[in-house]
């Protein structure tokens, strides 16, 4: 590398670091303490959705290059605990997203103001304008979720039938409505479906079932035994405190075996 070479790497790392605080990586590789979940517990179910259309979006998020879900390798050694506590009670985890590229929560502000907005995209916000949803909390523009210590997930009845699809040429109702007529997750019944930015969606929302509110209390249980927070307003997000740190923008790349 030349000198004129250097300076201008080094020129353009002040500027990226400057203006959204991310940690480069080379590419098909991963930072030091970060893991593969499969890796760590391949029991743990995956449903990584900004790696599909079966999002708020509608497409693949800029990063998902695989439907992958890595994490610090501590979160990830707590969250096998997590999994093996409830495998005792014939539940499991299923992670709607991890780790997640900074460079995809800059495409979610792209799309908050692209002008436009689809039926298939009011199926997730159904009362809430998308240009409103980073000012109320719902989306952020530099997620705790690109430190790799903040997670997306619920909960598995491995003794139900799960065999229910995603089907996006199928018109759904909205992610407030009854179990039976919104979008299938595999899950069990929490109130609403993923990533829903609704009041229903806020963890402890009144408006729902006691079933679906002891769902909620159980998986909130059982991820605060190791040590993990759940944020207000969705029943689905929870982080480690002090496992975080800088954001990274690496993309989520196939896992190698």
């Amino acid at each position: 590398m030349t000198a004129r070479t250097g300076t201008a790497a080094r020129v353009a790392l002040v500027v990226l670091l400057a203006l959204s605080f991310l940690v480069p990586v080379r590419a098909q590789s991963l930072p030091g303490d970060f893991v593969y979940l499969r890796d760590i517990d391949p029991s743990i179910i995956q449903d990584i959705r900004y790696a599909t259309s079966n999002n708020f979006v509608g497409r693949p998020l800029a990063g998902y290059q695989a439907g992958e879900c890595v994490v610090k390798r501590e979160v990830g050694l707590r969250l096998k605990a997590v999994q093996q506590e409830l495998a005792a009670q014939n539940l499991s985890l299923k992670m709607f997203d991890c780790y997640r590229p900074a460079r995809a929560s800059l495409d979610m502000v792209k799309w908050s103001q692209n002008g436009r907005e689809t039926a298939a995209e009011r199926r997730h916000n159904p009362k809430i304008p998308k240009t409103e949803l980073f000012r109320l909390g719902y989306i952020a523009s530099r997620s705790q979720h690109s430190t790799g210590a903040a997670l997306d997930l619920t909960l598995v009845d491995l003794r139900a039938d799960n065999s229910a699809k995603y089907d996006p040429a199928k018109t759904y109702a909205d992610c407030t409505a009854p179990v039976e007529a919104r979008a299938p997750e595999g899950s069990v019944d929490m109130g609403t479906g993923y990533d829903c930015t609704d009041p229903k969606g806020h963890t402890a929302a009144p408006s729902i079932t006691p079933e679906q509110r002891a769902w909620r209390k159980r998986l909130v249980a059982a991820m605060a035994r190791q040590g993990f927070v759940n944020y207000s307003k969705e029943w689905w997000h929870f982080s480690l405190p002090g496992a975080g740190g800088a954001a990274y923008d690496f993309p989520i790349q196939p896992r190698r075996n």
